[in-house]
């Protein structure tokens, strides 16, 4: 049978004020950086596991993604914020408070959520196109930016879950291994994939070839959790 997930708890509404570095005119706004609007809320995708919930009754082989999806929520989006190496990528990146931070790994997480429950990643491209109907400089940076911010804030997420694979791997392979384990090795393995396709995705989006960024942007290192570090444009001191 399918499971029924936990409730969530309360959730904050988040508003962003900041620049990108390196383009200090550009104060973020719906219309160059990516919003908590531009994706469903956390109560849309409850409502989107309702019905999945419902389509799939009887059928246990989808519980798995049920709880991934149930289990990600703003309380990971505010445990990545604790992370001095996130916060470090979002400073090397933006001028300003860590209200964009907030808002940026949040509609990442909740772009995971909805990729496993449609299980694909389109909506990464969706949420992406935005930069697109940029101007061509703010375009690079900004989801340069972005880009960076979220995969920190993705990574930081997906330790934990690859921590507890690591973990029950051997056992939930063994006669013992009880269904309550067996769930949570399932719900651990989905999260961890689908973060990984979804920063596959957002890799893609920058345009990416072999593993190195073609583009003239604004680039962003963090070598050290200390010596976060930005390569400006060509020509630009």
């Amino acid at each position: 049978r399918v499971a029924a997930p936990a409730v969530r708890s309360a959730r904050r509404a988040v508003r962003s004020a900041a620049t990108i570095r390196g383009a200090p005119d550009a104060t973020l706004s719906a219309s160059n950086s990516i919003t908590s609007d531009d994706v469903s809320s956390w109560e849309e995708i409850d409502s989107q596991v309702a019905v999945m919930c419902a389509t799939f009754a009887g059928d246990s082989s989808v519980n798995g993604r049920i709880f991934a999806v149930t289990e990600l929520g703003p309380d990971k989006t505010y445990e990545a914020l604790d992370d001095i190496t996130v916060v470090d990528v979002y400073q090397a990146a933006y001028d300003g408070g860590l209200e964009e931070c907030t808002t940026i790994i949040d509609v990442h997480l909740r772009i995971v959520a909805e990729c496993i429950i449609k299980e694909n990643v389109e909506l990464v491209n969706a949420v992406y196109d935005k930069f697109r109907r940029m101007p061509p400089m703010l375009q690079k940076s900004s989801l340069v930016a972005t880009a960076a911010v979220a995969e920190a804030g993705l990574l930081y997420v997906k330790e934990e879950y690859d921590l507890i694979e690591a973990i029950l791997r051997d056992d939930v392979k063994g006669p013992e291994a009880s269904d309550e384990m067996k769930l949570e090795y399932e719900k651990v393995t989905v999260i961890a994939e689908w973060i990984d396709k979804v920063i596959a995705a957002i890799h893609a989006e920058k345009g990416e070839v072999d593993g190195e960024l073609v583009t003239d942007a604004v680039q962003i290192h963090v070598e050290t959790i200390d010596a976060p570090m930005i390569t400006p444009p060509d020509g630009v001191m």
